[in-house]
């Protein structure tokens, strides 16, 4: 990598050339961009500048060099960033580092991701994604990353004015206004990948320890927009970086495939064996019927079946059930037109492809053809080669629709069999009422996963005569990896329960286990409490679950649950509580989802809301009829269908009513 210059001193260039290692194009004397041949210039250049304005940056971005430095950042900061980019040439990356003020003052998210799209030419579609995940990752990096401020100052209007103001004053301020922050993007063949640094404090070890910092964070939205914007995302280095992933279009491939003269005229392409397609001629005259008979007998089609007319064509249709339809305009009793436009509108034909052949090549014909339904078109006299083919790319793809419709109903049927072993994992009723029998708890829950499958489970343990367990589970994402993960969790406390003594050393081994078994990124957070009879107590642990209400007859109240999730740290620590649960007690514990779906107006729930939507709902009433109050309330606040889990369950002691 070479290094240039753009409005900044000749001591300063030298100085960071000094720094980082590089040479100096067009060389030490002459050390500016102006200076050099543009054609001249290096595949990896690095340009450093000490004046940025909105059409300088669009300019610099529209050249070919690799990275763009605003001079105003600390000497470390560019040598840091210089030294990982050095080996990054024009044609698989691009970055920048920029201070706050160059951040904040000019759209640099729509340059870059316009200066990414004229080296990569990807759609239109994909600058849109990428834009917008990029524009939310700088805005993050700025605010809450380098000016170290939290949304929550904005939540009303004159807070808004108080916040502006704030961060006027800190991008004034030598100590925010230097701190930068770096895009990065490089490329290969198959994906790109965009990482946005900050230099901002990050999180801190308490905040981590009370809410891991991910995209599923319950302050600020931009985390979820980004995300939601890209193929994959990841948050690392305490929350100062974010990783950006999005899989190359298909044709932007193209200089990948062989070109035509590369290939051997000899080399032939596998095709399907069509011998077990069906296809119907729909034809008057006699010639056509044999011709077209015998060009599709030289494709191996064997099952053929012939009609004069559209009426009969329309019959043989159903009784046929054709893969392909090939179709005259001019027939008597009813015209190809008519045809197709009865087809068409029929659900259980409208999705036949249908190769109309006709005299007529005008470009009204075309324009007939296609607006009645057909799927392609081909003019009489009828060329074989391009016959042959037209025919063989809607059988194989009719056949390939077929496949796929067989293996989605595969699919479906199986993913309905493990939706039934998974609800198998909760309590059944017959069971509930047993534990309200012997110990004096009355149980209601409601449990609905996202899809069909989902990473949330609960389920009660009985421990001893004196002692029962219940847990909630819920394991990052959803759908079939998450599914899995709670048919593991199932096995191992099944395993394990009669060892059990204390919630937080369940909670210790637990973790030590899933720190073996699960991939990085996955984890889980857990809940789990002891109901003691004797001397009707709860004691219990949490792993970064949603803090449970307990209902101590006067008032509710929200318990705190620490500790990492499991899965995440073999050091992890968990800690007991214990707390009174006399004669109509109450505990309502639940997943996420909760608290973190996002309704039409773009709101969340507040834990504190949700706690007034439980004390209103449920206190009154029995634990049945108070958990249906609780998630009325809730689905009115944040109509489904919701994407992610959710898990409630609500307990009431009763322990006068043990028998």
């Amino acid at each position: 990598m070479y290094l240039t210059g753009d409005n900044v001193s000749k001591e300063k260039l030298l100085k960071i050339a000094g720094r980082c290692k590089l040479p100096v194009w067009p060389d030490a004397e002459n050390p500016f961009l102006h200076q050099g041949s543009l054609d001249d210039m290096p595949e990896s250049l690095c340009v450093v500048s000490d004046e940025l304005t909105e059409s300088r940056l669009e300019t610099m971005f529209q050249l070919p060099i690799t990275v763009l430095i605003d001079a105003q950042a600390s000497l470390k900061s560019i040598a840091d960033f210089v030294n990982q980019q050095k080996n990054h040439t024009f044609s698989d990356g691009l970055g920048f580092l920029l201070t706050g003020p160059v951040i904040y003052h000019y759209d640099v998210a729509l340059i870059f991701s316009k200066a990414l799209q004229k080296r990569q030419g990807f759609s239109d579609l994909r600058f849109e994604s990428i834009h917008l995940a990029l524009h939310e990752s700088l805005v993050n990096g700025l605010i809450h990353g380098n000016l170290h401020l939290s949304s929550k100052l904005r939540q009303n209007a004159t807070e808004y004015t108080s916040y502006s103001d704030l961060v006027r004053e800190r991008l004034n301020t030598p100590a925010y206004a230097r701190k930068a922050i770096s895009i990065a993007a490089q490329w290969n063949r198959s994906k790109m990948k965009i990482t946005v640094r900050d230099e901002g404090m990050g999180y801190s070890l308490a905040e981590i320890l009370k809410q891991t910092p991910s995209i599923r964070a319950t302050s600020g939205r931009g985390l979820r927009i980004i995300a939601g914007a890209a193929d994959s995302c990841t948050i690392d280095n305490y929350g100062k970086e974010i990783s950006l992933s999005f899989l190359r279009e298909k044709s932007q491939n193209l200089d990948a495939m062989p070109s035509i003269d590369t290939v051997s005229s000899t080399e032939t392409v596998p095709h399907e064996d069509l011998s077990q397609a069906k296809v119907l001629i729909v034809e008057d005259d006699k010639s056509n019927q044999a011709l077209l008979g015998g060009l599709l007998s030289q494709l191996g089609i064997k099952q053929i079946e012939i009609a004069e007319d559209g009426i009969q064509g329309l019959n043989k249709v159903l009784t046929f059930e054709p893969d392909l339809i090939i179709l005259d305009i001019g027939m008597p009793k009813l015209n190809g037109y008519e045809v197709l436009k009865r087809l068409k509108s029929t659900p259980y034909t409208h999705t036949i492809p249908v190769l109309i052949q006709t005299a007529s090549d005008t470009r009204e014909a075309r324009d007939q053809t296609f607006k009645s339904g057909a799927s392609d078109f081909i003019t009489k006299p009828i060329n074989p080669l391009e016959f042959f083919a037209r025919v063989r790319i809607h059988l194989e793809n009719k056949m390939l629709v077929n496949r796929l419709q067989k293996r989605l109903k595969q699919i479906h049927n199986e993913l309905s069999t493990a939706q039934s072993m998974q609800m198998g994992l909760l309590p059944h009723t017959e069971r509930l009422h047993n534990i309200q029998r012997r110990y004096g708890l009355d149980i209601a829950s409601y449990f609905e996963p996202s899809d069909k499958l989902g990473g949330d489970f609960w389920q009660v343990i009985e421990l001893d005569r004196q002692r029962i367990g219940f847990y909630l589970c819920d394991f990052s994402g959803h759908g079939l990896a998450s599914a899995l993960n709670t048919f593991r969790m199932h096995t191992l406390i099944f395993q394990m329960h009669e060892k059990i003594k204390q919630p937080s050393d369940f909670l210790t081994v637990l973790n030590h286990h899933l720190y073996a078994l699960l991939q990085r990124g996955q984890f889980a957070t857990f809940f789990f409490g002891v109901y003691n009879l004797s001397d009707e107590t709860l004691t219990y642990s949490g792993a970064a679950a949603p803090s449970p209400f307990h209902w101590d007859g006067k008032k509710w109240r929200i318990l705190t649950t620490r500790g990492l999730p499991l899965g995440i740290s073999q050091s992890a620590i968990y800690e007991n509580k214990t707390i009174p649960f006399t004669t109509g007690n109450r505990l309502f514990v639940y997943s996420d989802a909760l608290t973190e779906t996002v309704n039409m107006q773009n709101e969340q729930m507040s834990v504190k809301e949700l706690m007034n939507f439980v004390k209103e709902s449920s206190t009154q009433m029995s634990v049945r009829e108070g958990l249906t109050g609780i998630m009325n309330r809730f689905f009115t606040f944040a109509p489904p269908p919701v994407n992610d889990d959710i898990t409630a369950v609500l307990i009431e002691s009763q322990r006068k009513d043990v028998k």
